[in-house]
């Protein structure tokens, strides 16, 4: 975990060694003894969640051993007091403190589907401990995609990842997202949508994209979809895990706060592949 965060430093101080810690004496033989060990898939591009430990378990490494999203903290291991080293028993009391006081965070970000890059964790794992996972990543893939190596799975994504959208529980290519060059997630994505708009020969792909990634249909007259755009654009963030669609903030709208100012975070650039499981 990051060494300033406040849950290692207030209001006991955890002895760690930059960040890295033992919380239980012994590791748990099966995956109800080690605890609750969440897939980050979902939390590492959401803006109101936040990954604050990782740890081993059963299911494999780098899960999510204690999280935020909104006002709900996991804490994900498993065992009695007894169990806990002195920097355990430290670290709960700070999770149980720096949980309380976010009892008034909202839930911004529901998970509806699968984000773009939590495909990349199943291509590492793929890669480095269970090839069997290739074939579980392809049932998230279009149909074409099978009987593909990994190599070419992977260049695959690479290539299209910047349009996806789901259907059903398969990643698509939006191909008219793919024709402008534009990634579906910005902002630039939606002013040349209405730009389409005003052109006889684009209005109803544009109208359809539109529709897809606002969950609006405001018709096919450009006008009202300009008037909405221009009343919520510096409150607007993308969401994948929200099921790939632009939202507003309505607290930072009330406020008056552009989004990326209120809330720390941009949905403008998604890039998760820092480390390969797709931990920041």
């Amino acid at each position: 975990m990051r060494p300033t965060h406040p849950i290692l430093n207030s209001p006991l101080e955890v002895p760690h060694e930059n960040g890295r810690l033992k919380v239980l004496k012994t590791k748990g033989e099966s995956q109800s003894e080690m605890g609750e060990a969440l897939t980050l898939d979902g939390f590492l591009n959401a803006c109101d969640a936040e990954v604050i430990a990782l740890g081993l378990s059963g299911k494999g490494p780098d899960r999510g051993a204690i999280t935020r999203h909104g006002p709900y903290t996991l804490w994900g291991f498993a065992g009695g007091v007894e169990r806990l080293t002195r920097a355990g028993k430290a670290l709960f009391v700070n999770t149980v403190h720096f949980a309380a006081g976010q009892k008034e965070a909202q839930v911004l970000e529901y998970r509806l589907s699968k984000t773009r890059d939590g495909l990349y964790a199943y291509l590492h794992r793929a890669r480095t401990a269970a090839p069997g996972l290739l074939n579980t990543l392809k049932r998230y893939l279009p149909e074409s995609m099978a009987g593909k190596d990994i190599d070419e799975t992977e260049a695959w994504i690479d290539a299209n990842r910047a349009w996806f959208y789901p259907e059903g529980r398969r990643f698509l290519v939006d191909d008219y997202a793919r024709r402008t060059g534009i990634p579906n997630h910005k902002r630039k994505f939606l002013e040349r949508c209405l730009a389409d708009l005003e052109k006889e020969n684009t209005r109803n792909q544009a109208h359809a994209a539109l529709r897809r990634y606002t969950s609006l249909d405001l018709g096919a007259e450009p006008e009202p979809w300009r008037k909405w755009y221009r009343e919520n654009r510096d409150y607007l963030y993308f969401s994948d895990c929200g099921g790939f669609r632009f939202k507003i903030d309505a607290t930072a709208k009330a406020r008056g706060i552009p989004f990326e100012k209120f809330r720390g975070w941009s949905s403008e650039e998604l890039d998760y592949r820092v480390k390969p499981t797709g931990v920041k």
